[in-house]
């Protein structure tokens, strides 16, 4: 990975910070993305003691703000002039609706639209950075999810926070199924991985998941753990040319048909398109 460059997102606490640790040590340039100034900038000092990689920045985006990306995409493009590979693995996740200071339900907002307006913003950089790799961070809690496109902003029925946060997942996986048609002769290629149930710290903003949280250290991977497949998609000659596929464990793994359906894939794209105001 030397010479190449990393953005991660949500990278100062879990698979992030983890993912950022391992390719500091595989000698890439890697950008550490974060909401928090202050905890991004420890997790970056701490990264950099330990491999010794100097090469590491931190640069500062709230998903939850359409106008924090876009600067955040001024910013990196006025910084860099090239973007080896894109690790999107940001996320929030809530109990109680919540929305975004532009409507719309947050957890739709954070982890799906906000995902998908940095992918459109960057996409020219990673193109002219090819062969370059983009990773989305997923979960298989997308299977939980159903068609409801029409009611994303969650005004019609009744809201659930693990079926919000299932359909984000969801749209995720879409997302890089539909871009990897997109981008087919680019020599930009585009996955999606499941990295499996692992202790982060997504959900300790919600009180009762915060009581249950140290349960969750008995049953779940470690983030280092949890980082290995996003690593493997992001460096491994393995996976050299592979796209719009969805990995668990390093190994490639059948989504099922709801998130390979091309009309619905089409009608997220341009509903994502008018929300982000890119038409």
């Amino acid at each position: 990975m030397q010479g190449k460059i990393c953005v991660i997102t949500g990278a100062n606490s879990g698979i992030g910070k983890a993912t950022s640790h391992k390719l500091a040590e595989m000698n890439a340039h890697v950008v550490m993305v974060c909401r928090n100034k202050e905890k991004g900038k420890k997790a970056l000092e701490e990264i950099k003691k330990v491999t010794g990689n100097n090469s590491i920045d931190l640069m500062i985006c709230d998903f939850v703000s359409r106008k924090s990306i876009n600067k955040f995409a001024e910013n990196y493009k006025s910084m860099y002039k090239r973007l080896d590979v894109l690790i999107i693995n940001h996320g929030i996740f809530n109990l109680n609706l919540q929305r975004t200071e532009d409507g719309i339900e947050s957890m739709f907002a954070v982890n799906y639209l906000g995902s998908f307006l940095l992918l459109n913003l960057l996409l020219e950089v990673i193109k002219d950075s090819s062969p370059s790799r983009i990773v989305i961070i997923s979960s298989d809690i997308y299977k939980q999810a159903r068609k409801n496109l029409q009611d994303y902003n969650f005004e019609k029925r009744k809201f659930r926070g693990f079926i919000a946060y299932a359909e984000s997942k969801l749209y995720g996986i879409m997302i890089s199924n539909f871009l990897s048609e997109r981008l087919k002769g680019t020599d930009v290629t585009i996955n999606s991985t499941h990295p499996g149930f692992t202790k982060t710290n997504i959900g300790l903003n919600n009180k009762m998941y915060k009581i249950f949280y140290p349960l969750f250290g008995i049953f779940a991977k470690t983030p280092e753990k949890g980082s290995e497949t996003p690593i493997y998609l992001a460096s491994s000659p393995e996976v050299e040319g592979i796209s719009g596929r969805h990995f668990v464990n390093k190994k490639q793994t059948e989504t099922n048909g709801i998130s390979q359906n091309k009309e619905f894939q089409q009608e997220l794209w341009e509903l994502s398109k008018r929300l982000c105001n890119l038409e």
